[in-house]
Order: structure tokens, then sequence, then C-alpha cells
């Protein structure tokens, strides 16, 4: 049985961690001894732990007690424990490093599934066969001169959307790494299961449009607050408006609720381990993203059969086909209303539309060129 290790950066809320699970789930525990390392013990925060299924043999390179230490002088505001974190940082990378070295020595396979391991090619020292995983971004050319150079250690890439793939052959086929592309993939079964679930009480009876996304500038929240404001305001609307998520820019989108007086129209409801519910109880399912790769809470709301209003990039363009499988906008906080003017009423068509296109990305049309590629890389 050919010995497969995964590398991840960590399994706390996000689509790529969320992917990772994925992936585990469709490698068959009969061809492949899969081992799985984990960089970063994000503790409480360990979201898709639980979710790694049990034939993995999988570990933490980072120990609980020196994860509790840094993330303790993160928080600080204390100048010595500020150089001590930064001290600690480059000793995790240290252990991270040593670990895997360790870990790696009977692989037939490796799959670096967050591209974790491009900081550290160049001390690896080893003949296995990797494969990255790339998730974002267009294929561009590695600002730092190591990363650079470490890219062309891998013996292929997988990337998930055309444009990506395009990106990294123009800049590294010619440098002899394989370019292949899979698309990103959902067990639509478990979502539907999960979706079943009742929301909260105070929100039971709210008609609503829901956003799942991190808190962070690329999501672009601020525009989307903006552009729903001028709908309600234009239409009378009855529609509030849930974000789903947390991060660096919560408080600035709470100053704009507040400035807005939207504090009874737009609810932050945090990081959900399950939005499922969220999802399938909305009116439509809106993304306002700046970047995106392969956007999988998209492939979500297919799922769960959601008219979807998503911002034009090419993550998005890839997911909804140029707008066969949900609606493209340039701008939220100008076209909006625009759109949602013309399309509401067409919300059973799109519906429609989801419930058919979620085929496309059943995890069963993944699995063999899962295998085959891993059977191109296995000596």
């Amino acid at each position: 049985m050919k010995k497969v290790v995964v590398c991840t950066g960590n399994l706390s809320i996000g689509g790529q961690e969320k992917m990772t699970v994925e992936f585990l789930n469709v490698l068959n525990p009969e061809k492949y001894d899969i081992k799985l390392l984990i960089e970063e013990d994000k503790l409480e925060e360990n979201h898709y732990e639980k979710d790694i299924p049990k034939y993995v043999n999988y570990e933490f390179l980072t120990e609980k007690k020196f994860m509790r230490k840094l993330l303790k002088q993160k928080k600080s505001g204390n100048l010595f424990s500020k150089l001590l974190y930064s001290i600690n940082l480059k000793r995790k990378k240290q252990i991270a490093i040593k670990k895997i070295k360790e870990k790696i020595i009977d692989a037939d396979l490796i799959v670096d599934y967050n591209l974790g391991l491009l900081r550290y090619m160049h001390l690896l020292k080893m003949d296995i066969p990797v494969i990255g995983w790339c998730h974002l971004g267009d294929g561009e050319r590695q600002r730092k001169k190591q990363k650079e150079l470490n890219m062309a250690k891998y013996a292929a890439i997988v990337t998930i959307n055309d444009k990506m793939k395009k990106g990294f052959e123009k800049n590294y086929k010619s440098k002899g790494v394989k370019i292949h592309k899979i698309e990103n993939f959902m067990d639509f079964a478990l979502i539907r299961e999960k979706a079943e679930v009742e929301i909260e009480e105070e929100y039971k009876d709210k008609k609503y449009v829901v956003t799942v996304g991190a808190l962070t500038e690329r999501k672009n929240h601020i525009e989307l607050i903006k552009g729903y404001k001028r709908y309600i305001e234009k239409t009378d609307s009855n529609l509030d408006l849930f974000i789903i998520g947390d991060g660096p820019e919560r408080e600035k989108i709470e100053n704009l609720i507040q400035e807005y007086n939207l504090n009874d129209r737009v609810f932050l409801l945090g990081k959900k381990e399950n939005p499922y519910p969220y999802i399938k109880n909305a009116e439509l399912f809106v993304l306002p993203s700046l970047a995106e790769g392969f956007v999988l809470v998209l492939i979500e709301a297919i799922a769960l059969g959601k008219m979807i209003v998503a911002r034009r990039n090419s993550g998005t363009e890839e997911v909804l086909k140029n707008g066969e499988r949900g609606i493209l906008i340039d701008d939220f906080e100008n076209q909006f209303t625009e759109y949602l003017l013309k399309e509401l009423p067409n919300k059973e068509v799109w519906e429609q539309i989801a419930y058919e296109k979620a085929k496309d990305f059943s995890k069963e049309k993944f699995i063999k060129q899962i295998e085959n590629l891993f059977s191109e890389y296995l000596i």
C-alpha cells in the first residue's frame, strides 16, 4: 500500500480547511496509507478536527502548550511579549521543519494541500515527489526569491480554476513543474442533512439575504452593506441582511451599520460551524468578494438550491460558469438594486437552475481525477 502524506496549515473555520477534510474523505484507505500533518494546533478553533476520517492518522506539528503561549504573546500589548512572539514564530517554523523531516521519511508521495511547504522546500532536501495544491490567486510568480526557487521543486501543482491554471502554466511549466486542474467538490448529502437543523429562534420568522465569509477587506462586506442600504431605501424591501463570519474588519463594519442606522436590519452572526440552515432558509445568497480561487460557499449555496448574486472575479466566474449558474455583477454598491429588481421575480427559475447544476460539483466526479493524479506520481 502506498504511503501518502498530506500537509496543511490548520483546521479552523475556512474554505480551504473545509476542503482538506473533503479531500481526505475521497481518498481510498484500501489504496493509500494516509497521514495528515497539521502545522498549527488552533486549540479550541480546530473546528474540522472531528471530521477527519477515522482511517487517517493525523498529528499537529506544534504542541498545545507552545501554541497557547504563542497566542497569549500575540494578543499582549507588552513590547517584551511582542519580541518573544517574534522569536517563537521562528521557533515554530524550526519545529515544523524538524517534524516534517521525521514524518515523511517513508512516504511515497506528499500532498502540500495549502502550499505551506513552499517556505521550507529548500530545507527539506528530499527525493519524494510533492504535489502542491493551490486554492487562491491566478498563478502569479512568487515575490520572494526563495519561494520562487522553491516552486520549481514541486513535481506538480494542482489548480482549482482555469485562470489559475493558465497563470501557473505561463510562469512555471518551463521549470519542469506539471500543472493540473481539479475543481473543488462537496458531499451534498451531508450538506443537505446539516441544513435541516433549526436556526436560532430570534431569526426564524425573518426574510433575509445571507452571505458567508471572514470579515476581511478581501471579502468586501463594506460594499455589500452600502449596496444593501440603497436597495432597501429604493424598494422598501423587508429583506434583512445576515452576515456569517468574523475577522479584523468587524469593528469597521459595525461602525458602518451604526452610521447607516441599520442595527435592526443587518445582523453580524459571527462564525457558524454549520451555516447551512441559514443558507437554506435565506431568500437568496450573496457573495461580494473582490477575489476568490474556487468558492466553496457558492457550491454549498448551489447544493441548497439558492438564487445567487456574486461579485465577478475569476473564482465566482468559474463556479457560476459566467452567469449560467448564478448572477454575476461588477459592483455591489451601485448594481445590487438594479439586478435584484430585475432578477428577484425570477427567483424560482434561478433556484431550479441551482438544483440542476449541483451535480457538476458532486464528489463522485472527482474521485477518479485524484486517483489518476496520484498514480502519475507514485513511484
